[in-house]
């Protein structure tokens, strides 16, 4: 018996010292796991199985703030950004908190509060992470971002300039590129001011820095046409509205008032046409195609006929167009015409969503699914109600 006693004790013992040395080698193995599985839900875009699991790891690693700090940036994304302030203050409140965390949290909590919209308080925390870390790229190119929401030109032009120095490449373009956009905002600061020289001095440094931005044109535009530059400025307008489709309905409605006020309309419509006979983009024919179609309403019906298989609201000008001319034949023969579908995004983060899919795959917002065409409707409303 006593020899049975003595055996039990010393395999339980044997089983003790066994699971000591096993259990943290365990731990590890099953961290290692879930962080994998962790970055193949990433690579896949499964944000919601991405907080889950980092929440399950921050549970078990509480120590850990790196956790936290991803935990924070992922809520940041999925628009939780109040529980991702919290996040980060917490993790700055830490007494022992190593300095690149320290520097990730202040720019985690930049970014925060400049997805709220609160650019002064956003600077004020990019700002200390940067003197935390003066070489920082991640950092610097944060705050020069902020410091452009906020309106300070003058800073955001010496954070692009000092980003532009640390990096290489095509990140180096995309600093010289953020870099004429805040010289630009300069210049229309100097114009606000009447310091025209100044203001055109500056935009043609924007220009040699940024020379494929529309809104750096845009800025040139009222530039040329502030200092009675009327060649320079109907340039600048056609250059900024082929350059940014995007926004080449206001592009175009500004360039029109001012050439209506200078007695040029018969150069800017001259300009539009030029346009119109090789733009691609729906909504740059849309744009020019209102304003031409009054003198020149061929043109017109030819431009919005060619975009108007992928945009929808194209067809529907068309139509408008011919019945406006009486062509109640070829009205019905456009209204009858097969249609692609229109592409559909997120409104909440403009990413491509498929069609029939209630929620964001990227932001995770729910009933977010908008058209092209139902966004320019909508901005049309409100200029509507604006003038009102």
């Amino acid at each position: 018996m006593m020899t049975v006693l003595v055996a039990l004790v010393c395999l339980a013992l044997g089983f003790g010292v066994a699971y000591w040395q096993l259990a943290p080698r365990k731990q590890v193995v099953e961290g290692f796991q879930r962080r994998s599985r962790v970055l193949y839900e990433i690579a896949e875009g499964d944000l919601d199985n991405v907080a889950h699991d980092l929440e399950r790891i921050a549970e078990a690693e509480p120590g850990d703030s790196t956790v936290f700090l991803a935990l924070a940036a992922l809520d940041r994304r999925r628009g939780r950004i109040e529980r991702a302030k919290a996040i980060h203050r917490t993790i700055l409140a830490s007494a022992e908190l190593p300095i690149e965390q320290e520097v990730a949290g202040w720019v985690g909590l930049g970014r925060d509060l400049l997805a709220q919209g609160n650019e002064e308080a956003a600077v004020g925390a990019l700002t200390r992470a940067q003197g935390l870390a003066p070489r920082s790229v991640a950092t610097l190119e944060s705050l020069a971002k902020a410091l452009e929401q906020a309106g300070a030109w003058e800073r955001a032009a010496v954070a692009w300039e000092r980003h532009e120095k640390l990096v290489e490449g095509r990140r180096r373009r995309e600093s010289r590129i953020g870099r004429g956009h805040a010289i630009a905002g300069q210049a229309l600061g100097a114009l606000s001011d009447g310091d025209s020289r100044k203001a055109r001095r500056l935009i043609e440094r924007a220009v040699e820095l940024a020379p494929d931005s529309g809104h750096v044109w845009t800025v040139k535009a009222r530039v040329d046409a502030s200092v009675g530059q009327a060649v320079d400025a109907l340039e600048s307008w056609q250059r900024a509205w082929e350059l940014a489709p995007a926004g080449a309905r206001y592009i175009v409605r500004d360039a029109w008032d001012w050439a209506v006020g200078e007695s040029a309309v018969d150069d800017i419509l001259e300009r539009m046409l030029a346009s119109l006979r090789m733009a691609k983009d729906p909504q740059l024919v849309l744009a020019l195609a209102s304003r031409v179609a009054r003198q020149h309403p061929d043109q017109a019906a030819a431009a919005l006929e060619r975009v108007g298989e992928v945009a929808p609201e194209a067809v529907l000008a068309l139509v408008r167009l011919r019945l406006g001319r009486g062509q109640r034949d070829l009205a019905r023969e456009a209204a009858m015409h097969e249609l692609r579908p229109s592409p559909v995004f997120c409104h909440a983060c403009a990413t491509p969503m498929p069609r029939f899919q209630f929620r964001c795959h990227s932001c995770g917002s729910w009933d977010t699914a908008v058209t092209v065409g139902s966004l320019v409707i909508d901005e049309a409303s409100r200029d509507t109600k604006a003038v009102k």
